[in-house]
């Protein structure tokens, strides 16, 4: 018998969270009277808030938790937990799959356990779980083998359910009016570039995607969107001044929150970016997204669903992909699989996918 609760946990990061989604719509759709709950940290949190098919968020701070520890043990985390073993969960879903969120399945106090019995039950994760699934061989998208521990309730998985985030009109209308505030007047299709991610060997050079953005706004009057987060100023300054000296109007995007950034990508037309998280997010809204693969697993990864747009990645190259967040290999070698990826192959994978999805 199905569970009449599930506690998912899937604490971070951002990309990750996303591709947790999926799960949370295809439990709901499973289970439409049953209570829903998630246990996040707080960098992804906004990205459940009011979320429709949530009826219970806990918010975990990493990081205050992580440097008081021992002093906020007995007055904050215990209670923390107290209070969610009291709600009485009858399944905790370790999406996560690491030995923390192992911990904060088990002490939520669920009876029913389920977790990763293959090599995504990391660390020592597995002693924590108590029902565990090893994902179909056929299952090669993360998102894919997130779906099959749902096998671990009893639930067919959906093996197409794709996640959301519940973006309010106000939402929308506050983002539209920020940007006009940066100069943009919304009488042409927005085109977002997106160089930053968390692995150097994720990152595409900056110089590339300017020279991408500047191709595309010249023959289908799009406009570059700069797309940046905290340390990623260089490559935001690199793009907008490249963008400047062609003479390509462009807007520069403001400071956001995780949230907001959602909703400013959502008013886009088209999303070029590697494999970090405004990208998934830019699959996940529904976004036309064009996908740079380097260092990880193009097919593992890319935006879901999979006709969010192409994902590109040099499969060829014999250490693709490496999954090293800084690339090993040194002179001639040295981050081939982005450093060799032309600027003309992206903005004919773009300007396709433009194209198709405004003639469709």
């Amino acid at each position: 018998m199905a569970p009449s609760s599930v506690l998912i946990v899937r604490l971070s990061a951002i990309g990750d969270v996303i591709h947790a989604l999926p799960v949370l719509t295809a439990l709901r759709q499973a289970l439409p009277k049953a209570r829903l709950g998630w246990v996040v940290e707080e960098l992804s949190a906004p990205l459940l808030e009011n979320h429709p098919y949530l009826d219970r968020l806990y918010v975990i701070p990493k990081k205050r938790w992580k440097k008081n520890f021992a002093r906020l043990y007995f007055p904050e985390i215990r209670p923390f937990f107290r209070e969610i073993r009291r709600e009485g969960w009858e399944a905790a879903l370790d999406i996560h799959g690491l030995t923390k969120s192992g911990l904060v399945a088990r002490a939520c106090g669920a009876r029913i356990r389920v977790g990763y019995g293959d090599e995504d039950g990391r660390e020592i994760n597995k002693w924590f779980t108590n029902l565990k699934v090893t994902p179909s061989p056929a299952a090669k998208h993360v998102v894919e083998r997130n779906l099959c521990l749902l096998e671990g309730l009893g639930i067919d998985p959906v093996m197409d359910a794709v996640g959301t985030m519940g973006l309010r009109a106000e939402e929308k209308d506050a983002m539209r009016a920020l940007l006009r505030d940066a100069g943009r007047d919304g009488s042409a299709p927005l085109l977002a570039l997106n160089p930053g991610a968390g692995w150097a060997s994720k990152r595409w050079a900056p110089e590339k995607f300017a020279a991408t953005g500047a191709a595309l706004a010249e023959s289908d009057g799009l406009v570059p969107l700069v797309l940046w987060g905290p340390g990623e100023e260089a490559a935001r300054d690199v793009i907008a001044a490249a963008l400047a000296e062609r003479g390509v109007p462009h807007v520069v995007a403001p400071p956001t929150r995780i949230r907001e950034l959602a909703v400013l990508i959502s008013l886009c037309s088209l999303f070029i970016g590697g494999d970090t998280g405004p990208t998934h997010l830019a699959g996940m809204l529904g976004v036309p997204t064009v996908s740079i693969f380097g260092a990880s697993d193009g097919e593992r990864n890319r935006p879901w669903p999979r006709e969010s747009g192409p994902m590109i990645q040099r499969t060829e190259l014999p250490c693709v992909p490496c999954w090293k967040t800084v690339c090993p290999l040194e002179g001639v070698d040295r981050m081939a699989c982005l450093r060799f990826l032309e600027v003309e192959t992206v903005v004919a994978a773009a300007r396709e996918t433009w194209r198709a999805r405004r003639s469709g």
